[in-house]
């Protein structure tokens, strides 16, 4: 491969390879920062002519595809598409938006198994997504966790690799699937080789639902002497969440959902049961009716907005939450332990010791971290808690006959606000730090 492709498009990396190419890691020297793409190369090298042809077709038609469908906020943008010769044979190249982030397989294997309810926030994020894919007329054909990824920087979910795409509005009555599919995800139609619908993709993502409810590969949890999936020994699940993957899963694509609208109306179905019920799993907000017209439009992140998957909040926060979240966190939790270090080591020293006074303050330190680090404080609690702490604090020294053994007022609150930028350097330190040796890792 040129180390300059279309005078543009620099490889860095090679990120994976299969049968009909390889995926590379790229720069766009057109753009200023240098900005990171995805190049997809079509290897012709050892086909007979029927595979060439099917694999150019298969290529073209991703192309064509991405361009159509990566208006979706939640679809990666097609950049570019062109073929470049090299040598008697002709090397075919798709760059794409490169999405920054784990892809579900990668954070089940390195978390296990992820909630009900955070499940529940993957589907009603990604059936908006099959909804527009299959109004388009097309069909996605291999949906699977290591096809669906999300984004360190917000957590939005993207859906990838289109290159087994069936296009409906070229299929003439009664044409045959093509055999593309993930064993274990690819539902009996797709199996057989028949034609291929809606609900066969709505039959991967129950299945893919599963894997990351129990952590276990499809072929743990289908029993294929009775012919039936089975998650009961892995998992305990909502009776109406049970309800609705069983329906999906249905081995007659006319007995599934037509739809995943109609799956969205079941599970908004579910939500309002389970409100009645104040059942204690929580649902995120449901979508609006008009799917089409809300996956025009990227999404807008909500003031209450669900919390990460289970497995994300596994994965290093530090390289989730933004910098600027960080530091205002960081530079808040700095006025804390200024104010109460001097109160407890100064004040509370004089009549428990310092040793006593070294524990409670590493106490109040700890439970502070734990609460912001954890996600149970965001900002906005966390200047409310500095004002009161605040208020808390100056009582006691007003009132409690600590004045004697503190800095004087002035003092003081440069002491403390000295704390809080004293955390916010260590903070930034500490994260170049960590992305360093998690880069590495």
């Amino acid at each position: 491969m040129p180390l300059l492709l279309a005078g543009r498009y620099i490889p860095e990396k090679p990120l994976a390879r299969g049968g009909f190419g390889a995926t590379f890691l790229a720069r766009d020297r057109y753009t200023p920062a240098l900005r990171q793409c995805v190049v997809k190369q079509l290897q012709p090298i050892g086909f007979n002519p029927q595979q060439m042809e099917l694999a150019k077709q298969m290529f073209e038609r991703e192309g064509a595809v991405l361009d159509q469908l990566g208006r979706h906020p939640q679809i990666p943008d097609l950049l570019a598409f062109f073929e470049m010769p090299a040598g008697k044979d002709d090397f075919f190249y798709l760059v794409q938006e490169f999405i920054d982030g784990f892809t579900l397989e990668q954070l089940v294997e390195l978390h296990g198994a992820i909630a009900e309810a955070d499940v529940l926030e993957i589907m009603h994020s990604l059936l908006p997504v099959l909804q527009f894919v299959h109004e388009n007329g097309s069909i996605h054909r291999d949906i699977k966790p290591s096809n669906i990824m999300i984004r360190k920087s917000d957590q939005v979910y993207f859906l990838l690799d289109f290159g087994a795409v069936k296009q409906l509005a070229s299929m003439a009555p009664g044409q045959k699937s093509t055999g593309i599919f993930t064993p274990g995800y690819g539902a009996p139609e797709q199996m057989r080789g028949d034609t291929v619908f809606a609900a066969t993709d709505l039959y991967a993502f129950a299945v893919t639902c599963l894997h990351l409810l129990t952590g276990k590969p499809p072929e743990e949890l289908f029993d294929v002497q009775s012919n039936e999936w089975h998650w009961q020994p892995f998992v305990t699940l909502h009776p109406r969440l049970e309800a609705i993957l069983r329906q999906m899963l249905e081995p007659t694509p006319s007995r599934r959902f037509a739809s995943a609208t109609d799956v969205l109306v079941a599970l908004r179905q579910m939500h309002t049961s389970m409100q009645t019920s104040q059942a204690p799993t929580a649902l995120p907000p449901s979508p609006q009716p008009a799917v089409a017209a809300a996956a025009a439009q990227p999404p807008v992140p909500s003031p209450s907005s669900p919390p990460a998957p289970a497995a994300l909040r596994g994965t290093p926060w530090l390289l989730q939450v933004p910098m600027g979240v960080q530091l205002t966190a960081a530079f808040l939790l700095g006025l804390h332990y200024g104010l109460w270090g001097q109160i407890l080591l100064m004040g509370v020293a004089e009549r428990l010791g310092m040793v006593s006074a070294a524990i409670i303050l590493l106490l109040v330190v700890a439970a502070l971290s734990w609460l912001r680090v954890g996600r149970v404080l965001d900002n906005k609690d966390l200047a409310f808690f500095s004002v009161l702490g605040g208020l808390v604090a100056w009582g006691a020294i007003a009132f409690g006959g600590l004045a004697p053994f503190l800095f004087p007022p002035p003092q003081m609150a440069a002491v403390t606000v000295l704390a809080g930028l004293t955390t916010v350097i260590v903070m930034i330190l500490f994260r170049l730090l960590f992305v360093m040796l998690y880069s590495v890792l």
